[in-house]
């Protein structure tokens, strides 16, 4: 039986001596031979200690890294200058085609649909989105993450907390600069949601100038 079918079956992997067993093998010099070169692609861990079992390497999850750009709002509209703070890894698939990046979110305005001070949203980098989108939109020079709703009476930034009002936008100016398409969030750093917390008074900003592209999708 190969290394693969038995980690699936909740077998420990084989011992040299079972693996010359198998593909009949005479000696167990032939077993480590092998073992090295597929050691050497990466494809197993050899064991340290004579009589161990060789254990096969599980592959990693393809990453891409996005750039962090400091904190964002979710609450009172502010604004922050640029600053990228670093790079998030983010599964490859979450990603796939445009420009993306992080924000961490400094504020409990949409903690209604579970983004919460602490949060780490990912953003895709456009100007459009539909009614319903949740978008890092920047109106009459203040940044902020809400809802964006299409009424018959007009266009609106709606928040997930009973606590902060609508927006409505009017002829406001207003850009866009991204539809959120994914959240992280590290419960070992504190980071548990916990209702009641507020960003009122935090003024950490941030300037999306270089994500404002024209022409992006």
């Amino acid at each position: 039986m190969s290394l693969r079918k038995k980690a699936e079956r909740g077998e420990p992997p084989p011992s040299y001596r079972e693996l010359c067993d198998q593909f009949g093998w005479s000696s167990t010099g032939t077993v480590r031979d092998h073992l090295q070169a597929l050691a050497r692609k990466g494809y197993v861990d050899l064991p340290n200690r004579r009589g161990g079992r060789v254990r096969l390497r599980e592959p990693s999850a393809p990453v891409k890294l996005i750039p962090l750009l400091g904190r964002i709002v979710a609450g009172i509209p502010a604004i922050s200058e640029q600053n990228v703070e670093g790079h998030l890894p983010i599964p490859a698939d979450w990603i796939r085609g445009g420009q993306y990046f992080a924000l961490k979110v400094d504020g409990d305005s949409m903690e209604g649909v579970g983004i919460f001070k602490g949060d780490y949203v990912i953003v895709r980098s456009q100007q459009v989105a539909g009614s319903g989108d949740i978008v890092a939109v920047t109106v009459e020079g203040e940044t902020t993450l809400k809802r964006l709703v299409k009424r018959r009476d007009g266009l609106f930034l709606v928040p997930e907390n009973p606590n902060y009002q609508v927006i409505e936008i009017g002829g406001a100016s207003v850009i866009i600069h991204g539809l959120i398409v994914g959240l992280l969030r590290n419960y070992l750093r504190g980071s548990i949601p916990r209702r009641g917390d507020s960003a009122r008074g935090q003024s950490r900003v941030l300037n999306f100038d270089r994500w404002h592209t024209p022409n992006a999708t």
